[in-house]
């Protein structure tokens, strides 16, 4: 009774904070129209589609199976059967004149009635056509599948559902209630019992997916509101961070020009700038990642030769280097035939596995970049001879999962002499490469370097 007790109140719990859902804003009352319209077109074709391939078996194999058969139990199944091209027609008509009508749908209250209409010319209208007939028709597989379909295609506005599923179980319990069941085999005491049976299973079957619909549609809400909050966030740090450092970078980069009249010594003002230079990258590189994942990597492919991409950022991270006491050898070879990625992307790669390779290691490190073609594949690596990758290092049996964590978001290893970064990095390398239709890893041995390979396919970039 303990562990029922406690169960029952955690349930309770859970539907409290579930119940405490947030107040939809204007924007996502616009994203759900847009969704909802969307959803019910594709159910509508998705529903003519199956009804089409229903009516095939039906006309090629139940029919004239059942014509064939000396059974006399079955001459109802067969006067059904032959109403069954007249049902077809009448489905097919109302899912077409939804889908027509769809486009003019323009608000919820529109859209409600075009689910409704779904739900009546693939169900409702056989039903009450039987009705007329003076007969009850229990398609308890055909319900079942359709009501699904709605519930895994539109997953929202569970009210719409329930009303579904009503307005259907009123009319077949109208209808058993009135002409009872046709059922040879069962007597006829017991069909009436058997009918309330199903149409209790039927009430259980759409309570789930109706408190399904329920949970979901609450998460939905609470996951995009959480969303816009996220966004307002990148927007304020954006303003109100990276301006005001963008502000105080210019004017330290502008105190030498005015060095006599300075108070602060050439050195404090240096380091200032790098701190500010640091924040900087640290802020467009969180809202980088914020875009990646929201719109995924932008590509701009053109014609791009390695080896003079890789000269040129290596003459750019000159500076750098003189002041680690680094070196970069270049061995990527200039015969590699041109393949068509994004530069800009590109280099933004190598400019973080460089910063990676100079920033984690002593100073004095050695940075090898080289390429070379693998099948369809060029294979690229940024190799140094540092301490290497502390926790792939130390485990020489690291797996393929082990290694592939260094690329996570906000993968941070130990680096006294830049302690404040985001670890955003290796996942915006891994962004872009994956962007590319390549693929990128790392090999890391203990005090004797680290190893970055990237491969970017030749036929992907030739035929994209």
């Amino acid at each position: 009774m303990l562990i029922i007790s406690q169960s029952l109140r955690h349930l309770r719990r859970q539907f409290a904070q579930l119940g405490n859902a947030p107040t939809p804003s204007k924007e996502f009352h616009r994203w759900q129209q847009q969704f909802i319209r969307d959803r019910i077109r594709l159910t509508v074709l998705i529903s003519m589609v199956l009804l089409i391939i229903l009516a095939i078996v039906n006309f090629t194999v139940v029919l004239p199976a059942l014509t064939s058969s000396a059974n006399e139990q079955l001459g109802l199944s067969v006067e059904q059967y032959r109403l069954y091209p007249y049902f077809f027609t009448a489905q097919q008509l109302g899912l077409l004149l939804n889908l027509l009508l769809l486009r003019r749908a323009v608000s919820i209250a529109t859209l409600q009635w075009h689910f409704l209409g779904y739900s009546a010319a693939v169900l409702l209208g056989p039903q009450i056509l039987y009705m007329l007939m003076g007969q009850t028709v229990l398609d308890l597989g055909g319900w079942i599948l359709f009501f699904m379909l709605q519930a895994v295609l539109i997953p929202v506005r569970w009210r719409w559902h329930f009303k579904s599923q009503a307005s259907l179980l009123l009319v077949v319990g109208a209808s058993v209630w009135i002409f009872r069941l046709d059922l040879p085999d069962i007597p006829v005491e017991m069909q009436q019992p058997l009918s309330i049976f199903f149409l209790i299973v039927m009430l259980c079957v759409f309570g789930v997916a109706d408190l399904g619909l329920w949970l979901y549609e609450r998460l939905l809400m609470r996951e995009f509101e959480l969303r816009q909050q996220l966004q307002l966030f990148l927007h304020a740090v954006s303003h109100d961070l990276r301006n005001p450092v963008t502000g105080t970078l210019m004017l330290l980069q502008n105190l030498p020009i005015h060095a006599g009249k300075a108070w602060l010594h050439e050195a404090t003002i240096a380091q200032m700038m790098a701190g500010q230079e640091r924040q900087l990258k640290l802020i467009n590189s969180l809202l980088e990642a914020h875009t990646q994942d929201v719109k995924g990597v932008l590509l701009h492919p053109q014609v791009v030769r390695l080896r003079s991409l890789v000269d040129a950022i290596a003459l750019e991270f000159q500076p750098l280097l003189q002041s680690v006491q680094g070196q970069i050898t270049v061995l990527v070879p200039a015969d590699l035939p041109p393949l068509i990625a994004d530069p800009t992307q590109l280099q933004r790669v190598y400019d973080n596995l460089l910063n990676n390779a100079l920033q984690y290691n002593r100073p004095g490190v050695c940075v090898t970049l080289n390429a070379c073609i693998q099948e369809c594949d060029l294979y690229c690596t940024v190799s140094d001879n540092g301490q290497g990758i502390d926790h792939l290092a130390r485990d020489e049996t690291a797996d393929w999962s082990q290694q592939h964590r260094v690329f996570e978001r906000y993968s941070r290893g130990v680096n006294r002499r830049q302690p404040l970064h985001l670890g955003l990095g290796l996942y915006i390398c891994q962004q872009i490469i994956e962007a590319h239709g390549g693929q990128i890893g790392v090999d890391s041995h203990h005090q004797q370097g680290t190893t970055f390979w990237f491969t970017l396919p030749f036929e992907t970039g030739q035929h994209g």
